[in-house]
């Protein structure tokens, strides 16, 4: 059975973006909505695969722009990752990257989200959860949720801006 076929097998219907892995790791007022969403996919409780390449950008967004524990993202992130679920897909076909590099020019969108729109139709996944509202905004043929509430949402970026204001987030 190859690595396609497995996912295939299992149907999974939606792919998770690294900035649900991000809000499910440290204190802040999404938090809840991400862990529910990661663990009702590491459970297989939902249809929602998880590329492990997200929390390589979760590290990266945790500690840079949120400001972080390094040592503390870390902990956090390596426990979630030490969950053995077929929810988590490992790997990162060369083709993806191309067509994904070929599109993010398209698009003027990160790669990263690209990675994911072509990833999505290589597995023949339908969704992609995200918080990235620009994503939503450029892929027309995926469909780009938010599974936050929206007034929760908002509550989240306020908090975001209060915390960079005085130096960084508060970890778990």
């Amino acid at each position: 059975m190859t690595e396609n076929m497995r996912f295939v097998k299992l149907e999974f219907e939606a792919l998770v973006d690294v900035g649900i892995v991000v809000l499910a790791h440290f204190k802040n007022p999404a938090q809840e909505y991400a862990a529910r969403l990661l663990l009702d996919a590491l459970m297989l409780q939902k249809p929602i695969l998880i590329p492990v390449s997200t929390y390589l950008g979760a590290y990266i967004i945790m500690t840079k722009y949120l400001k972080l524990r390094g040592t503390a993202v870390a902990k956090a992130l390596l426990k979630t990752l030490s969950v053995e679920s077929p929810a988590f897909y490992e790997n990162l076909p060369k083709a993806v990257a191309e067509k994904a590099i070929a599109l993010a020019s398209e698009l003027n969108i990160s790669s990263w989200d690209t990675y994911l729109v072509e990833l999505a139709k290589e597995l023949g996944i339908s969704r992609i959860y995200t918080i990235d509202e620009e994503l939503a905004k450029k892929v027309k043929y995926l469909e780009i949720e938010n599974p936050i509430p929206v007034s929760v949402m908002k509550e989240y970026h306020q908090y975001i801006e209060k915390i960079l204001r005085k130096g960084g987030a508060r970890q778990n």
